[in-house]
């Protein structure tokens, strides 16, 4: 086995174990992964022309790698699949998806439904550039199904766009630059073109189909076209065009001469195994990224299961003991248990006896307290006081304003976080509900979650923080 490269290693942050397999023009390759290092690689002879021999091939792809995991990584490209980009102008999330949703509906090959992911690309002139991707519905559920079957824990079902897509934030681009990326997988070319931080914001797919044309001189062309529709759009430039080439079907000298633009090699020659180790370690949270939401959670679900039983049996086998026990203790020391049955039962008769005296006199003492004395309690100090040990660690809080009214206690919250807006909504909504439990039972306007999602609806993809503005009274 291959240790990976320890500038590589660097980047990933916990150890995986996947085997990691790619389908593409009937040519399935599989390469299994133990705990980040490269194992075994494997190559099924022959082309799989349909899904139907795809748990067979599966199962020879675990055997010749000697995979010994259950997590499965799978880059897949079909004639079937369709790629779009739709132009549109900025709008909120909730007119953005049914909108999208309607140009599947246009753009699908083929009858039946239709899975789709989206990404949003370059942002320029008030126009978006979404990306999209169009998979059968069909083509996900056999493959899902297939490895259910096989014990497989399906983590990425990419399409291969997605390895060079991935490959622009490794190019060392200066700040205002762009990078265009040329690569050549499976007989497919991806042109990638990507901002100074390393996002892509357009993608292209040829096919080296037309005969008449030289390959050299479309990609050429098609290269040309993309500089120049980047730099008409945005501010960047695009000082040199980084060619990988995979299969050798064309070279830099057959592309350069149809460029202004200097094409420079890649920074490493990869090979089939370099490409099936980057599927593996793509995050599982990737946009195209087809893998059902209930096949990404079955794996946590069923840990939570057996840790749940394990609780459970444990907890029985406890109380079993416990009782035995008991009951041999009172067995015993039945006599002395009874003696002592009886003088807490008249303890316990004083004790009434004596609350009941009290509760009297502290009755009489807040009479007293209230005729002579009429102040209200104060509040403030308290609740900041708790309100500073319940304040997630994610969250600035820049204001906290709290006062009374006849009404009763206004609250007003003003803070900032810095994580995306998933994590960011999630995170101030357990604020909330820590806020709305004892001791102070605060009752929160929803309007702060409108507010995220507008911020995110409009936002250029250039801000660094969501702000929330969180308001209720107090019970």
């Amino acid at each position: 086995m291959l240790e990976i490269q320890p500038n590589l290693q660097k980047t990933l942050k916990k150890k995986q174990t996947i085997l990691s397999v790619s389908l593409s023009n009937g040519r399935l390759k599989a390469l299994s992964i133990v705990k980040n290092t490269i194992g075994q690689g494997w190559e099924r002879p022959g082309r799989l022309m349909s899904l139907d021999t795809l748990h067979e091939a599966l199962e020879e792809a675990i055997h010749h790698t000697h995979f010994p995991g259950t997590h499965l990584a799978m880059l897949v490209d079909h004639p079937r699949f369709a790629t779009r980009t739709v132009q549109t102008p900025p709008m909120l999330l909730t007119d953005l998806l049914p909108f999208l949703e309607r140009k599947v509906q246009q753009e699908k090959p083929w009858e039946g439904p239709a899975a789709w992911r989206y990404r949003i690309g370059l942002e320029a002139r008030g126009k978006l550039h979404i990306h999209l991707d169009i998979w059968p519905q069909d083509y996900i559920d056999r493959i899902v199904h297939i490895c259910q079957a096989l014990g497989l824990s399906l983590r990425q079902l990419a399409p291969l766009s997605a390895l060079s897509e991935s490959q622009v934030n490794t190019l060392p681009v200066e700040p205002g630059e762009g990078s265009i990326l040329i690569t050549m997988l499976e007989g497919k070319i991806f042109i990638v073109a990507g901002k100074d931080d390393g996002t892509p914001i357009w993608t292209r797919h040829l096919f080296p189909a037309q005969g008449w044309v030289p390959l050299g001189e479309r990609i050429g062309t098609e290269v040309n076209r993309t500089i120049m529709f980047i730099t008409q759009q945005t501010n960047l430039k695009i000082p040199r065009i980084w060619f990988c080439d995979d299969e050798e079907q064309v070279t830099a000298g057959e592309i350069q001469p149809h460029v202004n633009t200097p094409l420079v090699p890649f920074p490493i020659k990869p090979d089939w195994n370099y490409w099936l180790w980057v599927g593996a370690m793509l995050p599982v949270n990737l946009p195209s990224n087809f893998t059902p939401t209930q096949v990404l959670r079955a794996p946590l679900r069923n840990t939570l299961t057996r840790i749940l039983v394990a609780m459970l049996t444990a907890f029985i086998l406890f109380g079993v003991g416990i009782t035995s026990a008991i009951e041999g203790y009172l067995a015993r020391h039945r006599t002395a248990i009874q003696t002592m049955t009886e003088q807490v039962t008249a303890l316990q008769q004083d004790q009434a006896q004596w609350e009941s005296r009290l509760m009297s006199l502290d009755r009489k003492r807040q009479w007293t307290q209230s005729v002579s004395q009429t102040t209200t309690p104060e509040l403030e100090g308290p609740f900041l006081s708790y309100l500073g040990s319940i304040i997630p660690t994610q969250v600035i809080l820049h204001k906290a304003l709290i006062e009374r009214t006849q009404d009763g206690w206004n609250l007003e919250l003003d803070g900032t976080t810095d994580t995306h807006l998933a994590a960011t909504l999630l995170v101030v909504d357990q604020f909330v509900q820590q806020l709305s439990d004892e001791p102070y039972h605060v009752t929160l306007y929803e309007e702060w979650r409108d507010q995220l999602l507008a911020q995110t609806a409009t936002s250029t993809g250039e801000r660094s923080f969501y702000r929330f503005t969180l308001k209720g009274t107090l019970s």
